[in-house]
């Protein structure tokens, strides 16, 4: 574990040994303990609830061995239910809400080793790897724990009922999250869908040949793209090729929080082709789609540092859900600080860089995503020579 990790947690324990007193919690701890708590908040649909899924599937091999599988089963539950709460911005974030995934996750490494050891049952020892290669990264960092959109890890997925798509959550805020959609083999399409009470903003790199639906019409892409979607519209896409396609795309809600994209999905039986009818991608209906990889490019030849707004949260705010900001952010080597604001969400597309959130610092790469608690200060510097462009997300009220 990371030694400021271990700091924080030895904080804590001392902390409940004096009667939770805050009295030696700083504020350079309190944000640390944020950052981590957010990061196991990003377990909670992905690690946490398929650990449990993946041990349910096991055989029972014996009533000690079922009896540690329950009690393990029992902590990922509850793991899974923290994330329902909010994360505090004061020293309970340290001794209540990071003590409590710090001792949580603990007691599920050991209850799976004491599983393996008792039933032999080498599926066990293989699921219990799996979650430690989930969570030791979050407890080997300093804080800032990033996630990439590479591809879909075994064990930290998730399959939306309804839909038969494979989603990998990568960051959860407070009320939005950036997940990935791996779209391969049977599940390359996506059925065409609605969200009762959230909004989206999906994106798509190149290479990308597809259909893309929005309401009562479909258009073909074949170029990166990012597009809002309010809530109570239908939406989908259909692969024209064999080739898997990512889809990664932030959901948000004030009604249901960054996971409820799992609850909140109401699929459409009847075929693409009785439902819509094709035009083109630069038609009305698809005026607020934007041209992703033409304003990455703009941007990646620009010589200062700037951030500016791809698409307004007024585009996808309906019903009090909120609304999806999608930024479009340039940083050169002398860096670029983003305002303190709502929890943000930043997605590295181009370059290399370091990220400092309130003086904590680590190395980015592109495809890295992590997020930035309400409140606090975020500044990218590039380190490359390849210039330096990210994408970050807000969900705003106005």
């Amino acid at each position: 574990m990371h030694p400021a990790y271990v700091a924080l947690i030895e904080k804590a324990h001392h902390s409940h040994r004096q009667f939770r007193s805050p009295t030696d919690i700083t504020n350079e701890d309190v944000c640390r303990a944020r950052l981590y708590c957010y990061a196991f908040r990003g377990q909670t649909i992905g690690t946490f609830h398929a650990t449990r899924l993946a041990l349910e599937s096991c055989a029972p091999t014996g009533p000690l061995a079922t009896a540690h599988r329950g009690r393990v089963a029992e902590v990922l539950t509850d793991l899974a239910n923290q994330a329902m709460e909010s994360v505090p911005d004061d020293f309970r974030a340290a001794i209540a809400t990071l003590y409590r995934y710090h001792v949580g996750v603990e007691r599920v490494m050991q209850g799976l080793q004491r599983d393996a050891e008792t039933s032999h049952d080498a599926r066990v020892a293989e699921i219990k790897s799996r979650f430690c290669a989930a969570i030791d990264p979050i407890r080997q960092s300093c804080g800032i724990h990033v996630a990439q959109d590479l591809e879909a890890p075994k064990q930290a997925s998730f399959v939306v009922p309804n839909l038969g798509i494979i989603i990998v959550p990568l960051v959860y805020g407070d009320h939005h999250s950036w997940n990935l959609a791996y779209l391969g083999g049977e599940g390359r399409n996506v059925p065409i869908h609605r969200h009762r009470q959230g909004v989206e903003i999906h994106l798509g790199y190149n290479p990308t040949h597809g259909l893309t639906i929005l309401g009562k019409h479909r258009a073909s892409v074949d170029e990166g793209y990012a597009m809002p979607i309010p809530p109570e519209t239908d939406h989908g896409w259909v692969n024209t090729t064999d080739t898997p396609h990512h889809v990664p795309f932030i959901f948000g809600s004030y009604h249901l929080s960054g996971w409820g994209i799992f609850l909140d999905v109401e699929a459409q039986s009847i075929p693409i082709d009785q439902l819509t009818r094709e035009v083109s991608r630069d038609s009305v209906p698809f005026s607020q789609m934007v041209y992703l990889e033409r304003e990455i490019a703009r941007v990646t030849s620009l010589q200062s540092s700037l951030r500016r707004v791809l698409i307004e949260a007024s585009v996808t705010n309906r019903q009090q859900c909120g609304g999806l900001e999608l930024g479009l952010i340039r940083a050169n080597r002398h860096g670029l600080e983003l305002p303190r604001d709502e929890f943000r969400i930043v997605s590295i597309a181009r370059g290399e860089a370091i990220v400092s959130i309130e003086g904590i610092e680590r190395a980015v790469v592109a495809h890295d995503h992590f997020g930035v608690p309400r409140g606090m200060t975020v500044r990218l510097q590039q380190t490359s020579d390849e210039p330096l462009v990210a994408l970050d997300a807000l969900l705003r009220k106005n």
